[in-house]
């Protein structure tokens, strides 16, 4: 493990918010380019859904082998390796789209696979590096450092995006974003090595062994629990029901403007937590959720756009808090050897449930209304974030306030 005393631990943090910033930046390119790029060449809604779609299954498969590898490897290189893998699919799906557009689509569908695959892989290994190169009392605000470095670059994303295909083709914005995969992957590489310190035992036993731990830490999977919940509930009533309620109301324009809010409050989320650092971290990530209400309210209302705007930038500085929080709080509290694995297994319950959660508000909410189906999830996510805070588990993750540097 490197020297935490070495003024050069700094200039690698550095490093990783850049090539994190960066990948992020070319990411939001992709989410734009790519269905630009397919409606481009004639693609109707169900090839959309497939190629999307394709990308995202293996996540739901991959993820917790990823955590075990970077459990065993050194989490720079398993980076690295996702870095280039996804820039190669990036780079053959651009020209596979240039020269033969979507008459090819079992090809792009197994390219998508593979940059799923790929970043399956490179997930679980995240939240394993920043604890290796700041000091326990550095975490959230590193962390904090990274995720308003993100964001900020991924408002920048889309945009950039529409340029490309506005005064280009799409297909550059996915070469664009190839790049961005390779910057990533240069940054990283003047990491120093970051080997995990588990035990080498076989793969299904370290994969247990992760079960293990992760079914014993009460506090870990209470809050999995309550995220998965949250993105099968919460999630589709902002991107599914919104844009429904709101055609009438706010129109278009009015629906992107809440959605750009959401990511300048996911801005100033990480701007609160450079300093702020809460002697209960993940109680407070429970409480800081609930500023959803309004938002939710609000959308069963009717509301204007302004309010909605304002109500969007409020519940997203919460989100973004709360994931800042929960991030360091895990990489403080759980045992490094087995962060990679209880990474993954975070992200395996929090997205899991998300696609069947999609499709039953969507039913629910045909069948039901809208703004009953609306207030129904406000109800459930007010009870259960008011709970949880309440429970021993969560409240005994706690923490001395220190100053942090990174």
């Amino acid at each position: 493990m490197p020297d935490l005393t070495q003024p050069r631990m700094g200039r690698y943090v550095r490093r990783y918010v850049l090539g994190s910033s960066v990948s992020a930046f070319g990411n939001q390119m992709a989410a734009v380019a790519l269905p630009v790029a397919l409606l481009w060449h004639g693609a109707g809604a169900a090839s959309l859904g497939v190629v999307l779609g394709a990308a995202i299954l293996p996540k739901t498969v991959f993820l917790l082998a990823g955590g075990v590898i970077s459990d065993r490897l050194d989490r720079r290189g398993v980076l690295i390796l996702g870095d280039l893998l996804m820039a190669a699919t990036q780079v053959a799906t651009a020209l596979l789209l240039w020269h033969g557009g979507t008459r090819q689509l079992p090809l792009l569908v197994i390219l998508q696979i593979l940059y799923g695959c790929a970043n399956a892989l490179a997930v679980p290994a995240l939240i394993g590096v920043l604890p290796q190169l700041v000091p326990p009392d550095g975490l959230q605000r590193a962390n904090a450092v990274l995720r308003t470095a993100m964001n900020t670059a991924s408002v920048l994303g889309p945009p950039a995006a529409a340029g490309f295909a506005a005064a280009l083709r799409p297909e550059w914005a996915l070469l664009a974003n190839a790049v961005t995969f390779l910057v990533s992957a240069a940054a990283v590489s003047g990491l120093p090595k970051l080997s995990a310190p588990s035990a080498r035992a076989s793969f299904l036993r370290e994969l247990a062994a992760g079960w293990s731990v992760f079914r014993r830490t009460t506090w870990v999977w209470l809050m999995v629990g309550s995220f998965a919940i949250y993105q099968a509930t919460v999630l589709p009533v902002v991107f599914v029901i919104g844009p429904l309620v709101t055609q009438d109301d706010v129109g278009a324009s009015g629906w992107a403007a809440v959605l750009t809010a959401r990511s300048a409050g996911a801005i100033l989320g990480g701007v609160l937590l450079l300093r702020w650092r809460p002697r209960r971290p993940v109680a407070l990530a429970c409480a800081l959720l609930l500023l959803d209400l309004p938002f939710l309210l609000g959308l069963s209302a009717g509301l204007g756009v302004v309010a909605l705007v304002l109500a969007s930038v409020v519940a997203t500085v919460g989100l973004l808090a709360a994931d800042t929080l929960w991030e360091s709080a895990l990489q403080e509290n759980v045992d490094p050897a087995f962060l990679s694995r209880i990474s993954s297994y975070d992200w395996m319950g929090s997205v899991f449930f998300a696609p069947l959660g999609y499709l039953a508000v969507g039913a629910v909410a045909a069948a039901a209304g809208t703004s009953a189906t609306v207030v129904a999830i406000t109800i459930l996510h007010g009870v259960i974030h008011l709970l949880l805070p309440l429970a021993r588990p969560i409240r005994a993750v706690r923490r001395e306030p220190s100053p942090a540097s990174v």
